[in-house]
C-alpha cells in the first residue's frame, strides 16, 4: 500500500459478530466458529464493497471462501471439514491431513516438501495446519485498499521449528481481484529445502453445469499421475451430476504469458508490477463463457503447476501454482527444481486471485492464455 494509513485493528480490537465499517462500502467482522471437535477458531470476513472473503488465522491464514457480487466463486465445501490443527493427524494421510481437515479455498501448501506423504509428511506440508500468532493478526487501510497480515509459527515435523512465515492479503476497494504474498523464512542455522504454494479451489457453483481449464500448455504435455484412468480432455470440468472418482491429477510447466503485466489488477499491486517480466496465468470458466476465476502468478515464484479433479461427494477441481511438482525428493533433486533457503535467510511468492463475469474480458484473458500454450 502506498498511500497514508488511515486504519488499523487488531484481532483483540475485533467485537464478534459486530462489522466494523471500512471505505468505499467495505467491512471487516469475526465470527467465533467451533469445528465438529468443539475447538473455537476465529473466521475473518472481510469485503471491499464487492469481493469477499474469508480467512482462518488458525489454519495458516487460509482464504475460507470468496464471495463476488454476492455470488461464490470459490467450492462448495461444507463445515464440517473445517478442523483445527489440534485434530489433524499428520501422519495419517488418507482421511485427516489434506481431505478431510481440508476446508479452505485458497490453502497453503508447504513449506516442507510436498507431494511425498508416507509415515512422517502430510500430502500439503504442515503451513495450513499452522496457527498465526493471535497477537500479529492486523488488518489496516488506507484510501485506496484493505491489507490483512500474520505471522505464522510452521509446525513443521520435528520438536523444533524450521520456517515462520509472514502472510499478506490485499484488496482495493471495489475490485474484482485480491493480492496474496507468503514470506517463508528458514529459522534454522543450516540449509533447508523450501517447497511452498497453494492448493486453489475456485470451481464453485458458477461452474455447476460443466465448464473448462484454460491452461499456459498443451494438453499432450500435461502428466496425469498416480495411474489414474486417462480422459478424452484433461481440460474438461464436468457438471455437478457427473462422478469423476479416482482422482485426476496433471502436473505440468506453465509457459510465460505475455501482456499481463498491462492488465490493470497487475498493475495495481506493486510487487506483481515489479516482477512482471516472467508472469503466467490459469483460469477456470464456464460452459455458458460468461463466468470465470483465475490466478496470476510470477514464474520466479512458482513455476510449476498441477491441477487436481475428483467429483465424488465433493465436486473439486483445483489449481496449484508450486515451486515444484509433487514428485520425491529424490526425483525433484534429479530434475533440478528444488529450491534451498539458506540459514535465517527467507523468501516470498505470491497470487493475485479474481474473477470476472464480463464475457469479453473473458475472451481476452483465455486467449492470452492459450496463445502461450506451447
Amino acid at each position: 500500500m502506498n498511500t497514508e494509513q488511515i486504519g488499523s485493528l487488531t484481532l483483540a480490537g475485533l467485537q464478534p459478530d459486530l462489522p466494523q465499517a471500512l471505505p468505499e462500502g467495505g467491512y471487516v467482522s469475526l465470527t467465533l466458529i467451533r469445528d465438529r471437535f468443539g475447538s473455537q477458531m476465529h473466521l475473518l470476513t472481510i469485503c471491499n464493497g464487492r469481493l469477499l472473503f474469508t480467512v482462518i488465522p488458525e489454519r495458516g491464514m487460509d482464504i475460507g471462501e470468496i464471495r463476488l457480487d454476492a455470488g461464490k466463486i470459490s467450492w462448495e465445501r461444507d463445515e464440517r471439514y473445517l478442523l483445527h490443527p489440534d485434530h489433524v493427524d499428520l501422519t495419517d494421510n488418507e482421511q485427516s491431513g489434506w481431505d478431510s481437515g481440508f476446508y479452505a479455498a485458497v490453502a497453503a501448501i508447504g513449506p516442507e516438501i510436498f507431494g511425498t506423504p508416507d509415515e512422517v509428511r502430510t500430502v500439503h506440508g504442515t503451513g495450513s495446519y499452522s496457527p498465526a500468532l493471535p497477537e500479529s493478526v492486523r488488518l489496516s487501510w488506507d484510501e485506496q485498499h484493505i491489507c490483512l497480515e500474520g505471522d505464522i509459527p510452521v509446525r513443521g515435523y520435528g520438536m523444533s521449528p524450521v520456517y515462520q512465515k509472514t502472510v499478506r492479503i490485499i484488496t482495493p476497494y471495489g475490485a474484482a481481484d485480491l493480492f496474496r504474498e507468503d514470506t517463508v523464512q528458514n529459522v534454522t542455522d543450516s540449509v533447508q529445502p523450501v517447497d511452498d504454494g497453494y492448493h486453489i479451489q475456485l470451481a464453485g457453483s458458477f461452474m455447476a453445469g460443466g465448464g473448462s481449464y484454460i491452461l499456459p500448455v498443451l494438453p499432450e504435455k500435461m502428466l496425469l499421475r498416480d495411474s489414474a484412468p486417462p480422459e478424452a480432455d484433461p481440460l474438461a470440468v464436468y457438471d455437478a451430476g457427473t462422478r469423476l472418482d479416482p482422482i485426476r491429477c496433471y502436473q505440468y510447466v506453465p509457459q510465460l504469458v505475455a501482456g499481463l503485466s498491462d492488465l490493470p489488477q497487475v498493475c495495481g499491486y506493486p510487487a506483481a508490477a515489479a516482477g512482471s517480466g516472467g508472469l503466467t496465468a490459469e483460469m477456470l470458466v464456464n460452459a455458458g463463457q460468461d463466468t470465470a476465476a483465475y490466478v496470476i502468478r510470477s514464474l520466479q515464484c512458482y513455476p510449476r503447476s498441477l491441477i487436481a479433479k475428483r467429483a465424488v461427494t465433493d465436486w473439486m477441481y483445483a489449481l496449484e501454482p508450486c515451486k515444484t511438482r509433487p514428485n520425491s525428493m529424490q526425483q525433484k533433486s534429479i530434475d533440478g527444481e528444488t529450491v534451498y533457503l539458506g540459514p535465517r535467510s527467507q523468501c516470498s511468492g505470491w497470487i493475485i486471485l479474481g474473477a470476472t463475469r464480463d464475457p469479453e474480458e473473458i475472451a481476452a484473458l483465455a486467449g492470452m492464455i492459450q496463445s502461450a500454450a506451447k
